[in-house]
């Protein structure tokens, strides 16, 4: 499996040929209003952050490109198919310290409406909730990558631009 196949930036195919890491896809599901839809995960011991606020989303299966992933996850999840998955951004992160394999997230950014949110049917975690980024910031059970993804999307106005030289 190699990035082309994935379709992400980097080519992070090894660590799961070698069985050394795990790439998921996260959807930052954004209102027009600038809100976000996000997941009660369940609790059940087991999963990463059990009874936290996160992103709706899972793991990139073999032979799956990430695009695939996230439109498999969203329906398999929200019984929801977007029309318009767009990537975002990649957050590679090693975590030896905590004894968990290397993870890759891929945000994908999903303008939603409340006519997309009245028609979807939760099928994985115990409860979803639009957010306005300041009150997200101030949940105390929130996954961390995915806040972060949350964040940096909402401030994407505020990131350093730099003209590239031709």
């Amino acid at each position: 499996m190699s990035s082309t196949s994935l379709n992400t930036s980097v080519d992070w195919s090894g660590l799961i040929e070698k069985n050394e890491g795990r790439i998921d896809v996260v959807a930052i599901l954004a209102t027009p209003d600038n809100r976000y839809l996000m997941q009660k995960r369940d609790n059940i011991p087991g999963i990463f952050f059990p009874d936290h606020w996160g992103g709706f989303g899972g793991g990139v299966e073999p032979g799956e490109t990430v695009h695939q992933a996230i439109t498999r996850e969203l329906e398999e999840e929200l019984e929801f198919t977007p029309r318009n998955a767009k990537p975002f951004t990649e957050l590679a992160m090693p975590m030896d310290a905590l004894a968990v394999p290397f993870m890759v997230k891929v945000f994908f950014e999903i303008a939603i409406t409340e006519q997309d949110i009245s028609q979807m049917v939760q099928r994985e975690g115990a409860g979803k909730k639009l957010f306005m980024i300041d009150d997200l910031l101030k949940e105390t059970k929130i996954v961390p990558w995915d806040i972060w993804g949350m964040m940096l999307h909402s401030r994407k106005g505020q990131v350093l631009k730099r003209e590239m030289a031709p």
